[in-house]
């Protein structure tokens, strides 16, 4: 309901309304006439009515119908009287009071209390606590100088206590400050005010009585100033490839583009998250799949969109055409892929400036089969380790990565950023513990970057899963070392697949050429008695199997047992004496 004046003139427009029914008629009397609603019109945009005066010589108005004196508005030359209404409270609906000399009954305009205008500024429509997110991207539609790079102004209209969403921004005017000349809202260029940031004053412009026939559409006043300011745009975030790991830092509120066009967010999880609490962003384009933790960086095929295991050179340029922004060197050979990464707009900044960082391309290939040696270490209690030897020269060698994984057949670019790589030196030995070198995982490998200048290569699998199924100790034990003693083969306590096959060997020297005295397979064969022909000799055992996963065969010795002699406790048989000859008869 509209407001009437407080007072004398609140109760006399009460009176004249119970009197006539109609505040138009209530000072009609003889033959008094009034002037035509449409011979005033209010113009709001310079806060004045003008009259068409008709007959009338004299136009008085007032803010009081029964005002004893009311004030003088000249008629000109043209029949036009015109007086100002900035009187007005802004913030009330008020009459205004309107008669001529000759048109005497009181005619009553209304103007309207101004509207209360807000404005948010948004860096993205998809990030703003609005509900109608469509509609503003509807409208923005039409404003090519704003997008998620500049960000976005939202406007609301209140009456009373209700606030609604105000789409007609072509209604809306702007100035910078408070002493900036008001101009249309398709004059704004927010990337400029982004650049040094800027106080922005809004307003929905005024709209004047209009006639058409015989009515009046009514205008409104302009509404009240909603105030912005905008901060200057964030400098580009510090971003760095790390070779060693294949990683771009590339984090969490983060954003990234191939083609400074099309933009990956990477979600933001709350600072209080546990397990997989997150906020998210509702955006226009993919969001990166996450773990529950706080994303710090990104693996490169990821961001390249590539397969996490893809060689990045001039193929995969060549394979995807105008896909990827490049580097190129002074005879144009392409060497490197360009990424393009800022700080992704939220609900009340814009997006920071842009970094351009440099994806190198892959130099090296790897080669495990040649380079890379694969041995058990086990012990008798069981399982030891993986040793892990890089067979190329310390002079001109490889160094290479090596990581362990469950499945590298499937890896995604998303667990590739989070497999742990270690080194494995040109020309070095290593040992991987059992704890870490899981049954039923792989070793994958890849040869390390030497420099900023170039990525490691791609991975290759060690062809068999980690599984200690394969002999790798073998020791004897004896109970003698004479003939009728028992030697026993003795190896890992590990869930050897397969029939173990015991071949037993002997050489007259500790470290001599040894050759096979007898071999089979079971429980049988894995103990041997000393025979009498064995004296003198060195024995050991050799203990072998495949695999009946992997198909690999494994061959472990043992140390000998030291010679065989004799048993001392068994007393030396006496030789028989030869009979004496009888002598010979003396002839």
């Amino acid at each position: 309901m509209r407001k009437l004046w407080k007072g004398a003139v609140l109760l006399a427009g009460a009176v004249a309304l119970c009197l006539f029914g109609n505040e138009q008629q209530a000072y009609a009397a003889g033959n008094s006439t009034m002037l035509p609603d449409t011979s005033i019109l209010v113009d709001y945009e310079y806060e004045e009515i003008e009259v068409d005066a008709g007959n009338n010589t004299v136009i008085y108005y007032s803010d009081n119908p029964n005002a004893l004196t009311w004030e003088e508005a000249e008629v000109d030359a043209n029949g036009k009287a015109v007086f100002d209404i900035s009187w007005v409270k802004p913030k009330l609906t008020t009459r205004v009071y309107v008669k001529g000399d000759k048109d005497s009954i009181v005619t009553a305009r209304y103007i309207e209390a101004q509207e209360k205008l807000t404005a948010e500024f948004v860096g993205d429509i998809s990030a703003a606590d609005v509900v109608d997110i469509d509609l503003w991207k509807d409208v923005y539609k039409n404003y090519k100088a704003f997008n998620s790079e500049t960000g976005y102004i939202l406007f609301f209209l209140r009456n009373g206590g209700t606030e609604t969403a105000y789409f007609d921004v072509d209604t809306i005017e702007w100035r910078k400050g408070e002493t900036g000349n008001w101009q249309s809202f398709d004059k704004l260029n927010l990337a400029q005010m982004n650049a040094k940031g800027a106080p922005l004053h809004f307003r929905v412009k005024a709209q004047n009585d209009k006639v058409s026939g015989n009515a009046v559409t009514f205008g409104k006043r302009y509404s009240s100033e909603a105030k912005v300011y905008l901060q200057k745009v964030a400098m580009a975030p510090t971003v760095t490839v790390n070779n060693a790991t294949m990683s771009v830092s590339i984090r969490n509120g983060m954003e990234f583009s191939l083609n400074d066009k099309d933009w990956n967010l990477v979600p933001t999880y709350a600072k209080s998250a546990t397990g997989s609490d997150m906020v998210v962003p509702v955006v226009d384009y993919d969001i990166l799949p996450t773990t529950n933790r706080r994303v710090t960086t990104l693996a490169i095929p990821l961001v390249l969109e590539t397969d996490a295991n893809k060689k990045v050179d001039k193929a995969l340029v060549d394979a995807n055409p105008g896909k990827y922004h490049v580097e190129k060197d002074e005879g144009g050979e392409v060497t490197g892929i360009y990424v393009y990464v800022r700080t992704a707009a939220a609900e009340r900044k814009s997006a920071s400036k842009t970094e351009k960082i440099l994806i190198p391309f892959t130099k090296s290939d790897p080669d495990i089969t040649d380079h890379v040696q694969i041995t058990y270490q086990n012990t008798k209690s069981g399982t030891s380790g993986v040793i892990l030897t890089n067979k190329t020269s310390t002079l001109d060698g490889i160094n290479y990565q090596y990581a362990i994984v469950d499945d590298p057949d499937n890896l995604t670019g998303e667990e590739l950023s989070e497999v742990k790589w270690s080194t494995l030196k040109a020309g070095k030995t290593l040992k991987v513990s059992s704890s870490k070198a899981l049954t039923g995982k792989y070793f994958i490998f890849r040869v390390a970057a030497e420099s900023k200048e170039e990525l490691p290569s791609v991975y290759q699998k060690y062809p068999y899963q980690i599984l200690y199924d394969k002999v790798a100790y073998a020791a004897i034990s004896n109970t003698s070392l004479y003939p009728g003693g028992v030697i026993t083969a003795v190896t890992s306590n590990n869930a050897i697949s397969g029939p173990i096959t015991y071949t037993w060997e002997r050489s007259d020297k500790a470290n001599g050429t040894y050759t096979e005295i007898t071999s089979g397979t079971g429980y049988a064969n894995s103990k041997y008695t000393i025979k009498e022909s064995d004296i003198g000799y060195y024995i050991r055992v050799r203990i072998s199997n495949t695999s009946s996963v992997t198909g690999e065969t494994a061959s472990v010795t043992s140390k000998n047992s030291g010679k065989i002699v004799k048993d001392p406790t068994k007393p030396t048989p006496t030789p028989t004496p030869s009979p004496t000859p009888s002598p010979s008869p003396t002839p």
